[in-house]
């Protein structure tokens, strides 16, 4: 289930803050994980599309369901989600839980609960995201990713990640530069049952952890993905 944080607008300093939701049991994330990659990557509209190319050149993906709600101007974020990356041989491996913190999503068109999707197109990125935490914009360059059946080359682009958001269904792909991404070794050892899961590089590339229905559902939806 999708739980969404609380924003409290005061418009004459537009500052907006944010409360910390009640995080979501792990399993949930992985299901509205799935759920929310599958809204970008079929939908109806092909121009909202992250297109196929996209996802097979990618070395991981985040994703982050219903991180924000109402405002026009957001200015911080607080959410959970998972990461998962891809093996030496481009299978993808099980998910972990992390969470996005701070940045800004600028101007928000009223929207009342945003998805974002964040493609790792890089090794460079990869690495980062086998820290602990991470910022990105930092060291780890992000743009707002290409969509549509013809995208632009990655190739013509120096970004190490793509961001895709959607806002209330409405698709807009915008840079979440600041925001910070922190594994979650707790949910994460809470997903698995395994007390052995401190290190984010352990836990991302461990193939004994145990699979189930949703993780599976998950790696399939990115598979059909790709085609």
């Amino acid at each position: 289930m999708k739980v969404s944080p609380l924003i409290f607008v005061v418009p004459a300093a537009t500052v907006c803050m944010v409360a910390t939701p009640a995080l979501a049991a792990p399993e949930d994330v992985i299901l509205d994980s799935t759920d929310t990659i599958s809204q970008f990557v079929s939908s109806r509209r092909s121009k909202e599309r992250i297109p196929p190319q996209i996802i097979r050149r990618a070395k991981g993906i985040a994703i982050f369901p219903g991180i924000i709600t109402g405002g026009l101007i957001f200015a911080g974020t607080n959410g959970e989600g998972i990461l998962i990356i891809r093996d030496n041989q481009g299978r993808w491996n099980k998910p972990v839980i992390v969470s996005i913190s701070g940045g800004s999503f600028g101007l928000q068109a009223g929207g009342k609960s945003t998805d974002a999707i964040l493609v790792f197109m890089s090794d460079r990125s990869i690495r980062k995201t086998l820290q602990k935490s991470f910022t990105l914009g930092g060291n780890v360059s992000v743009a707002a990713g290409p969509a549509g059946k013809d995208p632009v080359n990655p190739t013509d682009t120096d970004a190490d990640i793509y961001s895709y958001t959607k806002s209330e269904g409405l698709f807009a792909g915008v840079a979440l530069e600041g925001s910070k991404i922190a594994y979650d070794r707790r949910e994460t050892q809470k997903l698995y049952r395994r007390r052995n899961l401190d290190d984010s590089r352990r836990a991302l590339n461990d193939r004994t952890l145990p699979s189930s229905p949703a993780i599976r559902e998950l790696q399939q939806v990115l598979y059909d993905a790709q085609k």
